[in-house]
Parts: structure tokens; sequence; C-alpha cells
């Protein structure tokens, strides 16, 4: 990993996300917040312009800003949203606003994936 092009630690990947159009900077920053409350192990970095989450050294998810909506997702290898059985599994989400219901499975994926 080329180091020039790593940043590591909170206010690194918060000063990403607060780059993003709005209301997605806004979004981003709620969402750092849920990861960093439920996973506070995950170490958080920009890397490739984007903010990452890591755990010895293992993606585990991420977030991607964009104009007109924001993107979650997880590794390939860590895919908590991975089911039983099926034949597609989802990695990542595309967010446009956040409410309690979505907050609450964003935490259970989180939790799922670190556990």
């Amino acid at each position: 990993m080329n180091r020039m092009f790593t940043k590591k630690g909170d206010e690194a990947v918060l000063a990403k996300l607060r780059g993003a159009p709005a209301p997605y900077g806004a979004i981003g920053e709620r969402l750092h917040s849920i990861i960093r409350e439920t996973a506070p192990s995950l170490e958080p970095i920009v890397r490739w312009g984007l903010p990452f989450y890591v755990k010895d050294g293992q993606d585990v998810c991420y977030i991607k800003p964009d104009k007109e909506y924001l993107v979650f997702g997880f590794g390939e290898v860590v895919n908590p949203a991975q089911e039983e059985g099926a034949h597609m599994h989802p990695v990542a989400w595309t967010i446009t606003s956040l409410d309690e219901a979505t907050e609450a499975r964003i935490r259970r994926l989180v939790e799922k994936a670190v556990s």
C-alpha cells in the first residue's frame, strides 16, 4: 500500500465526507458516526479518494459520496449481507437519506461484518 495515497484517522475521513455535495456530506458524516459507534475497532482511512474502514489490514466497509447519492458498501470478502442459498449477494447500497430503520439495518450489518 502506498502511504502517499492513504490518509488515516477520523479527521481525514470526515474531511473527505464534508467535501461531498449537500445533503450527502451530512449523510456520510452520520454513516461515519454509526460505523465508529458500532465497530470502534475499525480503522478509518481515506484511500483512492474514498473513506474505508479496515480491520487487520482488510477492508470491511466503505462510503462513496457522489453528486446525487451516497454508496455504502462492504468488501466482497467480508459481506454480512450474503444469504445462504442465494446466487447473488448485495455488497453495496445507494443511500439518498437515512431514517431509523435504515440506520438500524446498517448497524446490524456492520456488527455482523466485524464479528
